[in-house]
């Protein structure tokens, strides 16, 4: 699995900086006239503009959402697949003045749903259960940046990311200096040789218990490591939003061959300007947590407001 997981990681950040660099180039005309103003476009896409640029999704919908017993584990909620309401905000706001770059992003996810599990037993077939909690998320970043080259940056790495309900348990907050290369306003990478890393178990219930790699009567362990991440917010075509972050941490303190990654995926397809598709792809990886690849998905319908 360590294997699976190095590979995977490379596989993902690989996929997302292609995205990104794909989307720059979306859009050409097959014919002459068109491949013009196409690339005329395209150039002034790729420069990062001076001052804010905001860009988010707002999303209520009902939705199907379904998870494996890996993301079950840590998360809570069931190996099934689920019908209820979710709530969804993806959020980035940015600026740049001059040659300083500061780059931020908001995430968050939270439903509430009945399952329907399979039970040979029941008389149906299925069995259902009480409305219960099925996805909860959170996590914000910031990055601070000072050019040393074209679309290079020194910079100062924050995050934190946990879930709404029993905050902090588990909670991951990063904190360190980095690299950060931006060529657009759409795309940006960044990877450090060392990024601190505090994991946090801060619930009475959890702290008698070796859980997350937090020792048993301890609220946080500490470790350092490399650390890499590729985000993408792109327009895929005219009425789909693109919103993708994948990250890779190894700890150099504890086990630098298991590495934690984490793959987060979600499109917005705009029917008018107050309803919306969604569908999310979620994948995790992080054997301190269990040691098995966590994946979720969840496919929605609902009020939608994508704004700038």
């Amino acid at each position: 699995m360590k294997k699976a997981a190095y590979l995977s990681a490379l596989s993902l950040i690989g996929f997302t900086v292609t995205q990104a660099q794909s989307s720059t180039n979306a859009g050409v005309s097959s014919n002459a006239d068109g491949a013009i103003k196409s690339t005329a476009k395209n150039k002034a896409d790729t420069s990062v503009k001076e001052g804010w640029t905001r860009e988010g999704t707002i999303n209520i919908s009902l939705t199907e959402l379904g998870q494996n017993n890996s993301w079950t584990a840590v998360k809570g909620g069931g190996n099934t697949s689920f019908f209820g309401v979710k709530g969804i905000i993806s959020y980035n706001f940015n600026k740049k003045t001059g040659t300083t770059n500061w780059l931020n992003s908001f995430n968050g996810r939270y439903a509430g749903s009945s399952s329907s599990i399979y039970d040979p037993a029941a008389p149906n077939g299925h069995t259902s259960s009480p409305f219960t909690k099925s996805d909860d998320y959170l996590n914000f970043s910031s990055i601070y940046g000072k050019e040393f080259s074209k679309n290079w940056s020194y910079a100062a790495f924050f995050s934190l990311e946990s879930q709404f309900e029993r905050f902090m348990t588990p909670g991951y907050i990063k904190l360190g200096p980095a690299f950060l290369y931006k060529p657009s306003d759409h795309f940006n990478f960044l990877f450090s040789p060392v990024m601190a890393n505090v994991t946090t178990k801060l619930t009475a219930s959890s702290k008698p218990y070796l859980l997350f790699g937090v020792d048993s009567g301890k609220i946080a362990a500490f470790g350092l490591g490399a650390y890499a991440r590729a985000s993408v917010t792109t327009n895929l075509s005219k009425g789909i939003l693109y919103t993708s972050t994948a990250d890779v941490y190894s700890n150099y303190l504890k086990n630098p061959a298991n590495m934690i990654l984490n793959w987060n995926n979600l499109f917005a397809f705009t029917i008018n300007k107050y309803i919306a598709a969604t569908l999310s792809l979620n994948f995790r990886y992080n054997d301190l947590e269990v040691a098995r690849m966590q994946t979720q998905h969840g496919i929605g319908l609902g009020f939608n407001y994508t704004f700038k």
